[in-house]
């Protein structure tokens, strides 16, 4: 991943993955998501061939919004750019209202009503096919007079974020959009494992309070260590592990656990170069 995340989107991204397979992920990784592109407003929703869209987690606090949204899951989302995009499976992508819409899409009364409605000055999209007729939909907006969403870090990040996205909804339709496809154990399990079979059971420790977002003064508390001992595990572990970074460190356990089969147990690094 070439995206450059801050000390607190590393800590944001560290809570996705531990929040896979529970009612708390949607939440974050909207969260996240939206922080990539300094947009004031997400609304993540799963689109259908043969099935209205469903509203899987949106930050709108405006009851006249929320009605808004309410209104395009039932019907106007048929005139939505995205929506349209969506139906010519054109895969994963990120883009910005621009590059979607028709020409004179901003002379329409559907860019009228439900821009003016939800208050948004641009918006860009997050698209992950999960199934073949079947997708997951992140809409990041602004609000700011003149602002706009850039999705340059989002794009950067999209791998890992569908990563982490086909691990929580391992099936999506319209029955079973909540990630209940997934176990929560599993995933947790994987996280345990991670490492396990290079590494020391205490570099197993530091590990994933590393790849939770903390730092080696936080591990350094958590085990009654020095801060130094701790940054003698870090140095040992990446060097085991072939990294130089904790961006390096999350892409290779996001890229392990994506290709580990849901059933398998064990290390998932045994999974990164299969296939």
């Amino acid at each position: 991943m070439s995206a450059t995340l801050t000390d607190n989107e590393l800590e944001e991204l560290g809570a996705c993955v531990t929040a896979i397979g529970t009612p708390d992920f949607p939440r974050l990784i909207s969260r996240f998501c939206a922080s990539l592109c300094s947009a004031d407003t997400v609304f993540l929703s799963a689109f259908f061939d043969d099935q209205k869209p469903v509203g899987l987690y949106g930050n709108h606090t405006d009851e006249s919004q929320k009605e808004s949204l309410k209104l395009y899951l039932d019907v106007a989302y048929v005139l939505d750019p995205f929506y349209l995009l969506f139906r010519q499976r054109r895969g994963d992508q990120v883009l910005s209202l621009d590059e979607v819409a028709p020409d004179d899409f901003k002379q329409s009364e559907y860019y009228a009503k439900f821009f003016r409605d939800m208050a948004l000055t641009d918006e860009c999209g997050l698209m992950l096919h999960i199934e073949d007729d079947a997708a997951l939909f992140f809409s990041m907006g602004t609000q700011a007079k003149g602002a706009r969403a850039d999705p340059t870090r989002l794009n950067s990040a999209r791998p890992l974020i569908s990563a982490l996205a086909r691990r929580h909804w391992t099936r999506l339709t319209p029955a079973n959009t909540d990630g209940s496809g997934r176990l929560s154990a599993q995933i947790h399990a994987a996280f345990e494992a991670f490492g396990s079979s290079v590494l020391s059971p205490r570099e197993g420790d530091v590990l994933r309070m590393i790849l939770q977002g903390h730092s080696s003064k936080s591990i350094a508390a958590r085990f009654n260590n020095s801060p130094e001992t701790i940054k003698v595990h870090r140095k040992r572990i990446y060097a085991k592990l072939s990294v130089t970074s904790q961006g390096e460190l999350l892409s290779m356990f996001l890229s392990a656990l994506s290709k580990m089969p849901p059933t398998a147990d064990g290390d998932p690094l045994q999974f990164l170069h299969v296939g």
